[in-house]
């Protein structure tokens, strides 16, 4: 079925739509996928099995597909060697019912920077096993802001301490509120130090195949763009004001 949205009190059915996914700094090309595969990258649909995943990771975590970074530091797994979709986000605060973040079609093309309105949010997606609760491990979305990208980008291209998904590889990651800013911290952590900083037993061979069957691929997209329609729809909200 096409999905409703809704800006301000308009309604319009829009058909399902593809995307391109921008790269914003990592590296172009073809990247290996967690299950030894090499997909391309650039534009093409969404991996059917990447959106099964998801909806098999929602179910699982009581429809909260999402990390959720806390003042406390959350053990986490990295499942790919890079992130599977990045993009920027406009946020729209005309829009009065529905999601106000709308993801950058890419200059020159997004009719939202063609009328000024900058893109504020970037996000970097990677699949992670969370470890918040050591006994139930649970498959995650998270979006990584550019700072923390950039950190995990320095690592996976470090011969020394990369990749991402490196079999003895864990980190932490935990946020810190300083008046009206938040800072991340992310660091790395040996398997052989997790139960003793930690207290958090390692993943086993057999838990770990199983969270990476369900991964996405490259390519695959967190937030679908607008087709021309509502991106219109959008812009004429923006310029009403």
């Amino acid at each position: 079925m096409p999905e409703t949205r809704t800006y301000g009190r308009r309604r319009r059915q829009l058909p399902a739509t593809t995307s391109t996914t921008e790269q914003a700094g990592f590296e172009a090309g073809k990247r290996e996928a967690v299950s030894g595969r090499v997909v391309a990258t650039g534009a093409g649909p969404t991996q059917m099995a990447g959106w099964d995943a998801m909806d098999k990771t929602a179910a699982a975590s009581g429809g909260d597909m999402y990390l959720k970074v806390t003042e406390d530091a959350t053990v986490i797994k990295i499942c790919g060697d890079g992130p599977f979709d990045v993009y920027n986000s406009h946020w729209i605060d005309e829009i009065e019912d529905g999601s106000k973040s709308v993801r950058c079609w890419g200059n020159p093309d997004c009719p939202l920077c063609q009328i000024g309105d900058k893109a504020k949010r970037f996000s970097a997606c990677f699949d992670v096993i969370s470890l918040e609760d050591p006994d139930t491990p649970v498959l995650k979305v998270w979006e990584a802001g550019i700072k923390i990208a950039r950190q995990l980008k320095d690592i996976a291209n470090d011969a020394k301490r990369g990749p991402l998904n490196r079999a003895d590889l864990y980190f932490t990651i935990k946020k810190e509120t300083k008046k009206k800013s938040v800072e991340y911290t992310l660091e790395r952590v040996k398997e052989r130090d997790l139960y003793e900083e930690y207290d958090v037993e390692p993943l086993t061979d057999d838990a770990l195949n199983a969270f990476l069957a369900e991964c996405h691929q490259w390519g695959d997209v967190v937030k679908e763009k607008l087709d021309e329609d509502a991106m219109g729809e959008v812009v004429d909200l923006v310029m009403e004001d």
